[in-house]
């Protein structure tokens, strides 16, 4: 994997550099409401953090077709974009978490807990297929990676709407009390498909790993993954 310097201002790699960007902003302003849920301001910095990180989620979509659509899709995107993914979507359901925690509501910090573990699982068992297989493992997203993805990304959309509407009173606040159970059941149905998604993730790729030690070819890989010279010669003579 080489990075060119003509790859780092390609469209796609500079919408990620935006979505990074969001990060600290979406992250300050959670926390200012955090400090105090009840304050007047608070509304303000709920709506402000809910329309950053929706922004951060449009930035996703769009640089994803624009790299596919005009053949911009270079090795720093495939190293940044998914960094730039996990880090939205890791803050963004840790600081719901606590958010609804500070008003009471604490399951969904616990189902905060279970996405980021399912996240940090996942790459280390992505890093330790790598290695293993010296790159032969090919992994790739599959269609219970999208449907978690897709879930995860709905329920935060709505809680986080859910949670502008509960910092008013009357029929507003009942409104927001209905979108938080909605949020809630997609947030059990992304937790539950999350789960299974580890465990086929794991065991599939295992069932690779295991093909491609049978298979002979790591002996004639170096660490990297590149032929080892002269490992194809030495065999034909035999």
């Amino acid at each position: 994997m080489k990075f060119s310097r003509k790859d780092v201002f390609t469209v796609p790699n500079i919408l990620t550099y935006i979505r990074l960007l969001c990060v600290p902003v979406f992250f300050a302003l959670m926390v200012m409401f955090c400090i105090d849920p009840a304050a007047d301001m608070a509304k303000t910095y709920v709506w402000a953090a809910f329309g950053v990180f929706v922004f951060a989620e449009v930035t996703d979509v769009v640089d994803g077709f624009v790299a596919r659509h005009f053949n911009l899709i270079t090795d720093l995107g495939k190293v940044i974009d998914p960094v730039a993914d996990k880090l939205c979507q890791g803050f963004g359901i840790l600081m719901l978490g606590v958010a609804y925690l500070l008003i009471g509501r604490w399951p969904i910090l616990l189902f905060a807990v279970i996405l980021i573990v399912k996240e940090v699982l996942m790459g280390v068992f992505s890093y330790y297929f790598m290695k293993a297989s010296k790159r032969q493992v090919e992994q790739i997203a599959n269609k219970w990676g999208k449907a978690g993805s897709a879930l995860n990304f709905a329920s935060l959309v709505l809680a986080y709407f859910a949670l502008g509407l509960l910092c008013y009173e009357g029929d507003v606040y009942t409104a927001g009390n209905v979108i938080y159970w909605i949020a809630f059941a997609v947030f059990v149905a992304g937790a539950l498909v999350a789960v299974y998604n580890v465990v086929q993730y794991n065991v599939g790729y295992y069932r690779d790993l295991c093909r491609v030690r049978e298979s002979g070819i790591l002996d004639k890989l170096d660490e990297k993954g590149n032929p080892i010279e002269g490992a194809e010669q030495g065999e034909d003579k035999e």
